[in-house]
């Protein structure tokens, strides 16, 4: 049997009511626009698109009734930022744009990491996180954006270290052997 590659997958619509007001909502958050007209608006984020159009025009498009229902999360989009003090400063650029969030910055849950979730003015649900490079989803992630995996982070421990504060040094070295044994084989954590 011939293998297929992976469907490219990498443009995701939203069907808004208010197509101006979403426009400007994502205008506000600084995201580069890659195209605009009076009824379709493009975002253009790492390795995807974020399209916006009016969710009458996407379901006419689509041959179905529109959604219109406000009840819950029905869907999330999560965005990769690199480091977890990316999650509380892209964060704090939602609640000025005037998006809501429904969860604060803190260490993530669910995951080795740091997230918030976020909606924006129709309630479309954005989820902001920072995993560690041998997260498997962040992994996979990088490689769908045609990006090179990230490396893991050491300065915490060089910085101890150089600071002479081997208590610190001591306390951080095992958590990181723990957590990424593969990302340091062969090599010394502190050095």
């Amino acid at each position: 049997m011939k293998t297929r590659a992976p469907p490219l997958a990498n443009i995701i619509t939203l069907g808004v009511r208010n197509f101006d007001a979403q426009r400007d909502f994502y205008r506000r958050l600084g995201w580069p626009q890659a195209f605009d007209s009076d009824d379709f608006a493009v975002f253009e984020l790492r390795g995807a698109l974020l399209a916006l159009f009016s969710v009458d025009k996407l379901a006419a498009d689509a041959h179905v009734r529109p959604d219109r229902s406000r009840g819950g999360i029905h869907f999330s989009i999560i965005i990769s930022v690199e480091k977890p003090e990316d999650v509380d400063e892209l964060a704090a650029r939602v609640r000025e744009a005037g998006g809501k969030l429904t969860k604060e910055p803190v260490d993530a849950e669910l995951f080795t990491g740091r997230d918030a979730y976020f909606a924006d003015l129709e309630g479309n649900f954005w989820e902001i996180a920072c995993a560690p490079s041998d997260n498997p989803v962040s992994a996979a992630s990088r490689r769908a954006a045609g990006l090179s995996p990230r490396r893991r982070r050491r300065k915490p421990v060089r910085k101890a270290a150089r600071e002479g504060k081997a208590s610190e040094v001591g306390r951080l070295t095992p958590l990181i052997r723990e957590k990424s044994a593969p990302s340091f084989v062969g090599c010394n954590p502190a050095a």
